[in-house]
């Protein structure tokens, strides 16, 4: 593909990242610099204070060809507060402008909830994408979790935001959301629930499925890693965010009822952080580790006997998952969402749909032979699907198709 001039536009984005949106940004960036394009970041310099007291740990380096562009109002809280309320940049607005105004070929949204808004798919011009990390669209909470405690199974929007104690969204009344989209060239969804989602929800217009991409884990020796973390194996992985959604209690109070000597290693942060600390207290077999930088996760990904994906509510984007596939490891998940395309369709774990089948699965993985089958079919599907260049040669095919519809 020609060289092009390409922006990203996200509110959270690395060091100052509370999920996997930001992560994504972040390596879509340096691959599209690295092959050669040059590309422009726009984010929030102030929204990570509702999310995060401290930048992640680690090392985030660019290729010379990205550019970060760390947009501060100077107003602090109260310009991510009124994007999601207004659904637009107020006091930032101009500082957007002034590097869109440079001139891309392509501009590509992302999460824009707290940073931008709605609004700002009408700013700038050239192809314009737009990838759904969440539910957003639908859902003021996007996580369709609701009353913050079960799966959103019929609307209460108000209701469930007074729940969450979050303002209801005034953007959201009218025909704005839907005017706005019309600006897009393409609404990306990283999998195929997703699209199906969508569709269900009335979204017209073109929509793409391209999966998520991640660089893959690398075994390598690490006689340092191997000192701090030699007295972990064998363990199984947890990997997410510590919110009741994304099924951590699950994970530690199934455990909890296992035999053996196995431990479970649990990686997170979040509102359930201290009650699950609480409830694993009597099993000295549960370790946690909190935020862990990239090349020590990498580690875990590569020694853990499986990994434990199991989300409560449906899942829409995992890149856990790919990771650990990369190097080989297989997952226990929970049969909902995404997760079947991810593990159920390439062989790539054990699914489970009760308590019973979570526990009878970790019982089953823990034999070596049983683990054995599953590697081949994780390094396949990891190298045919989720790889940086499969998503570089979507990603490109799907930049020439708007263009032959342009014309």
């Amino acid at each position: 593909m020609n060289k092009k001039r390409f922006c990203l536009i996200t509110t959270f984005y690395p060091p100052f990242h509370p999920g996997g949106c930001g992560l994504h940004v972040y390596h879509l960036a340096n691959l599209l610099a690295w092959d050669g394009h040059s590309v422009d970041v726009i984010c929030s310099g102030e929204a990570q204070a509702y999310k995060l007291s401290e930048p992640r740990e680690g090392d985030y380096p660019h290729h010379p060809g990205v550019t970060v562009h760390r947009i501060k109002s100077g107003t602090g809280r109260l310009e991510p507060l009124l994007t999601y309320l207004s659904g637009g940049p107020v006091f930032s607005r101009s500082q957007i402008n002034a590097v869109l105004e440079k001139g891309f070929d392509v501009i590509h949204y992302h999460n824009i909830s707290l940073f931008g808004g709605i609004r700002s798919l009408g700013l700038g011009q050239g192809t314009k994408l737009f990838t759904q990390h969440t539910y957003w669209l639908f859902c003021p909470t996007h996580y369709l979790w609701k009353d913050n405690k079960k799966v959103c199974d019929e609307r209460s929007c108000l209701k469930c935001l007074a729940a969450y104690r979050r303002p209801p969204q005034f953007w959201r009344i009218g025909g704005l959301r839907d005017r706005m989209l019309k600006e897009m060239d393409s609404l990306i969804m990283p999998c195929r629930y997703m699209l199906q989602r969508h569709r269900e929800e009335g979204f017209a217009g073109r929509m793409d499925s391209l999966p998520y991409f991640v660089d893959p884990v690398e075994k390598r020796e690490s006689p340092e890693l191997e000192m701090n973390f030699s007295d972990l194996r064998p363990f199984f992985l947890f990997v997410a965010r510590f919110e009741e959604y994304k099924g951590p209690r699950l994970a530690v109070e199934t455990f909890m009822k296992k035999k053996g000597d196995s431990k479970l290693v649990m990686v997170g942060t979040g509102s359930l952080e201290k009650e699950l600390q609480e409830i694993a207290a009597p099993d000295l077999r549960i370790r946690f580790l909190k935020y862990v930088a990239p090349e020590k996760l990498d580690w875990l990904y590569a020694n853990a006997i499986a990994l434990l994906a199991p989300s409560i509510w449906p899942e829409m984007g995992n890149q856990t998952v790919i990771q650990a596939q990369s190097c080989g490891t297989p997952s226990i998940a929970s049969d909902v969402g995404l997760l079947p395309e991810l593990v159920r369709d390439h062989k790539a774990g054990i699914m489970f749909r009760t308590g019973e089948e979570f526990l009878a699965a970790m019982d089953r993985m823990e034999n070596p032979a049983v683990r054995e089958e599953f590697v081949d079919p994780c390094l396949r599907a990891y190298r045919s699907e989720y790889t940086p260049e499969k998503y570089l040669e979507r990603y490109y095919r799907l930049l020439e198709s708007i263009a032959t519809q342009r014309r």
